[in-house]
C-alpha cells in the first residue's frame, strides 16, 4: 500500500509543476518541438518533417507552373529521460505540507528539468553541424548593428522573416541594451530597455538572454536561428510496472507538453520521493536556419 503526501492530492502537484516548468520554457519553445503525451520507452524514435526552402516564380512570365516541393524525414530517438527527484523526511512532511512542497520542489524541478534539455540542444551547436558564423567580433562591439548583419546572413541563408530569434549570452545581452540606438526605443512607445532591461525584437529577432549556454566552441556566445534548426521531441515515460507508488501526468493543452509525476515512500531511507521527468530527443533540424556568435 503507498502512502501518501500528508492527503496531498498528486495530479495537483503535477499540473503546478508543468505550469511552473511551461514559465521556464520560453528557450525550448524556441525551436521545432514534438511534444505527446503518449507513452514511450527509452530509445524509442519520433519522426517529424522539416520543409526545404522555396523560391518564388514569375508567374506572369510562366503562368501557373507547378513547382516542386520537398520535406525532409528527420528522426529524433528518445534516448535521454531526465528530470528531479525531491525526498521529504517523515518530519518535513507533516509540518510542511503543499507550501513546503511548492517552495522547495516543483520551482527547482521545473528549472532543472528545462536546464537538461537545453544542455542537449547546444550541445549540438558546433562547427560540424552549424558551419555558419554570423558574428566574429568582440562582445563590446555586439550591437543593433550586428544583429542587422545577423538578419542578412539567415536570408541570405534563405531563411523566413517569421520566428527568428537571438538567444545570447548575459555579456552580448548587456552590450544590446548599452546600445543607443535600442535605448533610444522609447520614441516608439516602449522604454523596458532602460526600465526593465527588457530588449524590444531587433531586426526582426526576439532576444533572449541564457547564462548557462555552453561554448561547445572556443568564444561560441550565442546563436540566432529559425525553429527549424533543432528538433526537440518529448514523450511521457513508460509507466512502471508491479510498482507500489502512485503516478500522475499534466499536460498542456495548448502545446501538448507533457510531465509525469511519480510519488513513493523509501522505507530505507524513510522518505516520502517525489519525480518530476519528461523522456526526450533532440536532433539537428536544417543546418542553414542557424548562424552562430563568436565573441572575445
Amino acid at each position: 500500500m503507498s502512502n501518501t503526501l500528508g492527503g496531498i492530492n498528486l495530479t495537483v502537484i503535477a499540473q503546478d509543476g508543468l505550469t511552473t516548468l511551461l514559465s521556464e520554457f520560453p528557450l525550448i519553445n524556441t525551436f521545432t518541438t514534438n511534444f505527446g503525451g503518449d507513452i514511450a520507452q527509452k530509445g524509442e524514435a519520433v519522426t517529424t518533417r522539416i520543409a526545404s526552402a522555396v523560391s518564388a516564380t514569375d508567374i506572369g512570365a510562366s503562368g501557373y507552373a507547378v513547382s516542386n516541393v520537398t520535406s525532409t524525414a528527420k528522426t529524433v530517438t528518445l534516448n535521454k529521460h531526465k528530470g528531479f527527484v525531491m525526498g521529504f523526511d517523515d518530519g518535513e512532511v507533516a509540518k510542511g505540507g503543499y507550501d513546503m512542497l511548492k517552495r522547495t520542489f516543483l520551482r527547482p524541478a521545473a528549472h532543472a528539468t528545462v536546464k537538461a534539455v537545453m544542455d542537449d540542444v547546444f550541445a549540438l551547436v558546433d562547427a560540424t553541424n552549424f558551419t555558419s558564423v554570423g558574428y566574429n567580433s568582440t562582445a563590446a562591439a555586439f550591437d543593433a548593428d550586428s544583429v542587422a548583419s545577423l538578419s542578412q546572413v539567415l536570408t541570405d541563408l534563405n531563411n523566413p522573416q517569421e520566428g527568428r530569434t537571438l538567444i545570447v549570452k548575459p555579456a552580448l545581452y548587456t552590450s544590446l541594451a548599452k546600445d543607443n540606438a535600442i535605448q533610444a526605443q522609447y520614441a516608439s512607445g516602449t522604454n523596458a530597455p532602460l526600465t526593465e532591461n527588457l530588449l524590444p525584437r531587433i531586426h526582426g529577432f526576439t532576444v533572449r538572454q541564457y547564462s548557462d549556454l555552453p561554448a561547445t566552441v572556443a568564444n561560441q556566445k550565442g546563436i540566432a536561428c529559425t525553429p527549424e534548426a533543432i528538433l526537440i521531441a518529448t514523450r511521457l515515460p513508460a509507466l512502471p510496472q508491479n510498482w507500489y507508488g502512485n503516478v500522475a501526468t499534466a499536460t498542456d493543452e495548448k502545446s501538448g507538453l507533457s510531465i509525469q509525476v511519480r510519488e513513493w515512500y523509501d522505507g530505507n531511507e524513510g522518505k516520502q520521493k517525489l519525480s518530476m521527468s519528461l523522456l526526450y530527443g533532440v536532433s539537428v533540424g536544417n543546418p542553414n536556419c542557424l548562424t552562430r556568435i563568436i565573441a572575445s
